[in-house]
């Protein structure tokens, strides 16, 4: 059944971009077969068969460029969620730094600080803590020599290509080395508790592991007793 449109009854809405390609490719192969009046109507088939597939196609763009957008916002909220975290992880160093500065200053001498509803226990860490804020590169040749060392890591990467019935037919390795110089904290550590000089930029404190504890307070009765409690006793 044809219209005036139309010269198949294909449903073109329901056609997907390949189907549609397809689609027109027929009709223009069928368009020398056709009488003058039929081709009048492939005619408007074609047209609405391109319009119909450049609608879609368009659509393709638009679902590409939705999900586009959705990973830039994802991308964003990560680094969004990243420097929240960081601050977040700045603050809780710096509390902790806090408590830690409060048990060494020597103003309490037991090894908790005590609030109303919450109690910090701080245990001594068996090493010193050593914080480094200046470069090795900027350190002189003498210390660089006393309080550095060179760390060397390989890396072997070990390739074999081998028949389909198992005979090697090549075989390479290949080590990858790479060094890096770093302090040597055990040195650093030592020279401090010795009062030897130590590079500058370099803090050496003792630190404490600090742990929260809940206080469960119970309200006192001692004021609230009556003075004569026998008045709560059975009676014979």
């Amino acid at each position: 059944m044809t219209t005036s449109t139309q010269i198949t009854a294909t449903n073109l809405a329901d056609l997907s971009v390949l189907k549609l390609y397809e689609h027109y490719q027929i009709l223009e192969r069928s368009m020398p077969l056709l009488t003058p009046e039929s081709q009048v109507i492939c005619k408007a088939e074609l047209e609405q068969t391109v319009a119909l597939r450049s609608d879609k196609i368009d659509r393709i763009y638009y679902a590409l460029a939705i999900h586009e957008d959705a990973i830039e916002r994802v991308k964003k909220e990560q680094d969004l969620l990243a420097a929240a975290k960081k601050h977040h992880e700045s603050n809780i160093n710096g509390l902790k730094g806090m408590l830690n500065w409060i048990r060494r200053s020597g103003v309490i001498k037991e090894n908790k600080i005590t609030g109303r509803n919450y109690e910090f226990v701080l245990v001594r860490k068996p090493t010193l803590t050593v914080t480094i804020s200046s470069d090795i590169a900027d350190w002189t040749e003498e210390e660089r020599q006393k309080f550095c060392v060179i760390q060397e890591v390989t890396t072997t990467k070990q390739t074999v290509v081998r028949s389909m019935s198992g005979e090697i037919l090549e075989e390479k390795i290949d080590p990858k080395i790479k060094t890096e110089t770093l302090p040597n904290l055990d040195e650093l550590r030592n020279a401090y508790q010795a009062g030897q000089a130590i590079p500058n930029g370099i803090k050496i404190v003792q630190d404490y592991s600090i742990r929260p504890k809940r206080l469960l307070t119970t309200k006192r009765l001692d004021s609230e007793t009556p003075e004569y409690n026998g008045e709560f006793l059975l009676q014979d």
